[in-house]
Order: C-alpha cells, then structure tokens, then sequence
C-alpha cells in the first residue's frame, strides 16, 4: 500500500535518481570563458520524470542538479538550477503520456530557463551560447531518454510492483 507520501521503495529509488542526476551532471564539459557547461543530466530527468512522474521529476532533478552546481564551484548557479530543473522534471511528469512531446516542453523549460538567468548574470552576449548550449544538451539528453527507457522501464515498475 502506497501513501500519498511514497512507498519506501519509490522514496528510496528517488534519492537513489537524485544522485544518479547529480553524478551524470558533474560529468561535464565547460564551456572556455564562461561559468556554463555541457552534462548529461538532462537525460537522468527525463527517465526519472517519465518513469516516476511529476513530483519525482521535480524533486530529483531539482536536488540533484543543484547539489552538482553546488559540488563543480558553481553555487551561484544552485538556486536557479533547482528551480529550472525542477520546473522542467515536473513538467516531463505531467506529459509524460506523451514521451517526446513532453521531453520537448521540458527542454523549453530548461533553454528558456538557463538563458534567461545566463543573460541577466553574465550579460545578454552570453545569452545566445547558453542558448546553444542547451540546445545541445536538451538533444543529447532526449535521444539518450527515449533510447535507455524502453531497456529500464520494466524492471523500474517491476521494482516499484507496477507491472
């Protein structure tokens, strides 16, 4: 029986997925000159927030996003991460009917998110190679969801007992 809080399984499976974000964001490629980077992370929240919905996008991309910007150096960055991809895992679970139109509406979360703070921190010359930038690592994480969850779907529900 699950409460509206979580089964342990699901509770434990989303700390687990809040780190699994946060290591596949700290492996990441900086970009020269700026205080942006390439990561993987995107990918992790799509699964996470396709698999487990909304709440569980929202929270594991949120934490796990913020503590890698808290670990690379770039706590400025936490706070707005937090709220950017948390916003974007939400969004990803509510879709998630729809896996690429809601990875698409998660990654305009995200672009639209990160270029707007990039421009307001860093000035708006910044903006366009945030934009870019994202742009990318929305892509590589999207291809890298739709590609990964038809192998980890099953044996997820099958450990949550939602066969």
């Amino acid at each position: 029986m699950t409460s509206s809080r979580g089964s342990a399984k699901e509770v434990a499976l989303g700390a687990l997925f809040a780190a699994i974000v946060a290591v596949a964001t700290i492996i990441h490629i900086p970009m020269p000159g700026y205080r942006i980077y390439f990561n993987l992370g995107e990918g992790v929240i799509y699964c996470v927030a396709i698999l487990m919905g909304a709440k569980y996008g929202a929270i594991c991309g949120g934490i796990g996003g913020a503590l890698a910007d808290i670990v690379l150096g770039y706590p400025l960055w936490a706070p707005f991460t937090f709220v950017i991809k948390g916003i974007e895992g939400f969004v990803v679970g509510k879709m998630r009917e729809n896996r690429k139109r809601a990875v698409i509406a998660g990654a305009c979360v995200m672009i639209a998110g990160y270029t707007l703070v990039a421009g307001i921190l860093y000035g708006w010359k910044v903006a366009p190679i945030e934009f870019f930038t994202d742009l990318a690592q929305t892509g590589v994480g999207a291809i890298i969801a739709l590609v990964i969850l038809p192998y980890i779907e099953g044996p997820i529900r099958k450990l949550l007992g939602r066969q």
